[in-house]
């Protein structure tokens, strides 16, 4: 069984940085990727970032856009196939590619990966959110702890010149 929810290959271009506009959000994703076109060339690389129709695997040989890939994406031990469609190249930084006639199955294990690497990324900001802007029973813990050694240091100063 195919899966057919995917937006159309075709990718507009941003105007003001040439880059290609996104369909979805895309999180960052290391994993080895072999591309392999109809003629049997192959490129094998490690994708940058991965999203639900598609990937950017960066290479200085990129296909060219429109040409029809097979590619094979392999993280830990489970394995990602599918057919594909180069949809931009970006001479010497790689090409993205929109998964075309995903089964099911392959389905399933880009969602197993999407959740997983937006789960980390959500710790990441959250980790990164507190340590800029401590909740408020950290401030005042903190608060706390200097009045304490604020008082300490000035007991210790009356205790030193004698005062009561």
């Amino acid at each position: 069984m195919r899966d057919t929810s995917s937006p159309s290959a075709e990718i507009s271009v941003d105007a003001g940085t040439g880059y290609p506009r996104r369909s979805d959000l895309r999180y960052s994703f290391v994993a080895k990727i072999e591309v392999t076109d109809s003629s049997g060339k192959q490129i094998v690389a490690v994708t940058s970032n991965l999203s639900r129709y598609g990937c950017h695997v960066p290479t200085t040989t990129p296909f060219l856009p429109g040409t029809s890939v097979k590619l094979r994406i392999k993280r830990d031990r489970t394995t990602f196939e599918s057919e594909g469609k180069v949809v931009y190249a970006l001479s010497g930084s790689g090409m993205g590619i929109h998964f075309g006639n995903v089964l099911v199955g392959e389905r399933v294990v880009l969602k197993e990966w999407l959740v997983q690497v937006s789960a980390a990324e959500l710790e990441q900001r959250l980790r990164q959110s507190r340590e800029a802007n401590p909740s408020t029973p950290q401030k005042i813990i903190v608060l706390s702890a200097l009045l304490v050694v604020l008082v300490a240091t000035l007991a210790l100063t009356l205790l030193w010149f004698g005062l009561p």
